[in-house]
């Protein structure tokens, strides 16, 4: 009976967390991409999921959503202050799709496994000349490692 206790409990954690991942790169996607095409969003799932795969961040989802490099969120939108419940509801629903295609299918990226950065195209930011431009995909921009 112990056995059985245990693996249901193994169970339903490991549910949890693979919830609690969709739900971080779903967030991600609808506060960074909520406004772009479905490319867009598929392309700033890819950037978070390729950070996951590189030694240099975190090794999962919510933990790469959630980091800070000297005090400053990777993210703009998980440390902005405002609310972090999404108001459009038709929004988040596709973003929560994309967001579990996007970690369990086999589906080709629409961008590659080297991209790790992206910005809007409203912004300069300092670090952008240190990488290569990729891709300009609705109104971000994707770079990867020169």
């Amino acid at each position: 009976m112990k056995r059985v206790i245990v693996a249901i409990l193994a169970i339903a954690s490991s549910t949890f967390a693979v919830a609690d991942e969709v739900e971080c790169l779903a967030k991600n996607i609808y506060w960074e991409a909520r406004n772009q095409s479905i490319q867009g969003m598929y392309a700033v799932a890819d950037v978070t999921l390729n950070r996951v795969s590189d030694k240099r961040w975190p090794s999962t989802v919510c933990t790469v959503v959630k980091q800070r490099k000297r005090g400053i969120c990777q993210f703009s939108w998980y440390c902005d202050g405002k609310s972090d419940i999404p108001k459009t509801k038709a929004v988040y629903n596709l973003c929560t799709l994309i967001a579990y295609a996007s970690l369990y299918s086999k589906g080709a990226p629409v961008v590659p496994e080297n991209v790790y950065w992206y910005h809007a195209e409203s912004v300069s930011p300092y670090w952008a000349d240190a990488y290569r431009h990729h891709a300009t995909i609705g109104d971000h921009r994707f770079y990867a490692e020169k």
